[in-house]
């Protein structure tokens, strides 16, 4: 059991910590929407701690409201796997404290072009992408190794039956 000397030390670490990871530029989550059905990878820009609203609310409740859907939440998973357009929230928008109406968000429909496979990715995105289509790529192709190994072991066991049931007679064949 750790001694109060620990939690005191512990404590302003854990809350220093906190403070550090909350503050980002932009927070992005996957948005799964109803009625209609739809998805959207929502970044928000700007984000900061202390909000009105924890961020993935936030994310939640500005698409449900600016794209006309009856519910929306917060997708689990990576935001890699989010195969709907990008959506962008302005957290001061939402944080006013005047109260101001949110301004239409800037929406990305198109993706970045994709880069030289021989330069490196310019995105954390794309070096996924890249790494998930290597790691297929490298299980299809051994899967056909294992394929033709199998076919040959079969024939060369078929060989060795065939020289052992005719006593060694038909083992050269």
């Amino acid at each position: 059991m750790p001694s109060r000397g620990d939690i005191r030390l512990f404590i302003p670490s854990a809350l220093a910590f906190c403070a550090i990871a909350a503050v980002a530029e932009a927070q992005e989550y996957c948005v799964s929407c109803s009625e209609p059905a739809a998805m959207y990878r929502c970044i928000i820009d700007g984000a900061q701690p202390g909000g009105k609203q924890p961020l993935q609310t936030l994310c939640a409740t500005a698409i449900a409201k600016e794209s006309g859907h009856g519910r929306c939440a917060v997708k689990g998973g990576t935001v890699f796997d989010c195969k709907g357009p990008i959506k962008r929230v302005s957290w001061a928008a939402y944080n006013d404290p005047k109260g101001a109406p949110a301004p239409p968000p800037k929406q990305e429909t198109a993706a970045p072009p994709p880069s030289n496979p021989a330069e490196p990715p310019r995105t954390i995105e794309e070096m996924a992408k890249r790494a998930n289509q290597k790691t297929a790529e490298d299980a299809r192709k051994t899967n056909e190794q294992t394929k033709s190994l199998g076919e040959k072991m079969t024939d060369t066991t078929k060989k060795t039956w065939r020289c052992l049931a005719s006593f060694f007679t038909q083992c050269l064949e």
